[in-house]
């Protein structure tokens, strides 16, 4: 998860003049303007932090991207931060070399290191951080009771009464704009921090991920469509809380989506190809959408609403500087497809519960 605030701006400022030196003085490279020149090419070179409990740092090959983790920012080790910069910098530099096609750690990485003279504390995988990292809490105490209550309400989500499980979806969603309007309230107490989460990625946007992407919205949180070379990856913008809560909705309506419309498919074998599919998904969200729009505006008035879509909007400022959205083009429709996928979207369950587990990695 990655993180924006005024402090952590100036920590990346801080590690790219770093990194600059580095790429001078021991890598005899040049880099400017987020830009690093490699024999005839200038690659892309950009800097993110993010949360982890042990992972220190990490490159992305896909968008030429080194993360820092949030946790190197209340520490005063410069040589810590240093290594952590060189050793994410040798993965940029072995994927440049030989590709994708060699181990992380391997034997091509370790030559790159020991190339640049690194000792063996820059290119192991493993770095001690008890030692080395303060000890902080992953979350705010509200943030963790919010979601013990919402993990309650997806349970409840689960029961066979149609008319409960409903109630519980929308409770849940209800729950989170007004932790969003508290927390808003709390600002002034500590420094406001924006998050970026990539929930999704794959080889092409289509209609089932355009309704997740819908579905989303009313959890209040901005999703991102963005595209590097060969495929596309969501995003969502919000607080903690809410990119937490989008991640999980997003991978449980990747299944159930698809587990709807086949049992659809299956009541209406006149429903055939694409365009019956393609219509059922933006039914489906369109439904949805209406059912949980409809609940807010029961539960909030239209400025406590319109507050907090001004303080989303500040926070993808904070990521994008501006968002450019483009509309779609006329498509067709099959009415009955659309009109069950809209039905469905106003029954639609969340179930499961949120896990608090998260997978451990370190550096890589």
């Amino acid at each position: 998860m990655q993180i924006y605030s005024d402090s952590i701006h100036k920590f990346l400022l801080i590690c790219k003049s770093r990194v600059k030196k580095i790429l001078k003085d021991e890598m005899r490279l040049t880099f400017s303007r987020s830009r690093l020149k490699w024999k005839n090419y200038n690659v892309p070179l950009n800097f993110v932090v993010f949360e982890h409990d042990n992972q220190l740092g990490y490159f992305n090959e896909k968008l030429y991207q080194v993360g820092l983790n949030k946790r190197l920012l209340l520490i005063n080790d410069p040589k810590l931060i240093d290594d952590v910069l060189r050793h994410e910098l040798a993965h940029l530099i072995t994927f440049l070399i030989y590709g994708r096609s060699v181990d992380d750690h391997g034997k091509e990485y370790r030559e790159v290191c020991k190339s640049f003279n690194w000792s063996e504390e820059v290119y192991s995988a493993k770095i001690v951080l008890e030692k080395k990292l303060p000890q902080f809490e992953n979350v705010v105490d509200q943030n963790i009771k919010l979601k013990e209550k919402i993990n309650k309400l997806f349970n409840l989500a689960q029961s066979e009464n149609e008319n409960e499980s409903q109630a519980a979806t929308a409770m849940a969603n209800k729950l989170l704009l007004k932790f969003n309007l508290s927390h808003k309230d709390l600002e002034h107490a500590f420094e406001e921090e924006t998050f970026l989460l990539k929930i999704m990625s794959g080889p092409r946007v289509n209609s089932k991920v355009k309704a997740i992407y819908e579905i989303l919205t009313t959890f209040n949180v901005q999703p991102v469509f963005n595209h590097a070379k060969g495929y596309f990856y969501l995003e969502v913008i919000g607080t903690r809380a809410s990119v937490e809560l989008a991640d999980y909705i997003c991978s449980y309506l990747d299944k159930e989506l698809e587990r709807l419309w086949l049992l659809t498919k299956s009541k209406n074998p006149s429903l055939k190809g694409q365009t019956a599919k393609n219509s059922y998904f933006r039914g489906l969200a369109s439904g949805y959408k209406e059912s949980i729009v409809k609940t807010q505006a029961e539960s909030f008035t239209k400025k406590e609403l319109i507050s907090l879509q001004k303080d989303l909007e500040t926070k993808v400022k904070q990521v994008y500087g501006k968002l450019s959205y483009s509309s779609s083009s006329r498509v067709k429709e099959n009415g009955l497809s659309k009109a069950l996928g809209k039905k469905d979207g106003k029954n639609l369950k969340i179930k499961k519960a949120l896990s608090n587990i998260n997978p451990i990695k370190l550096l890589r």
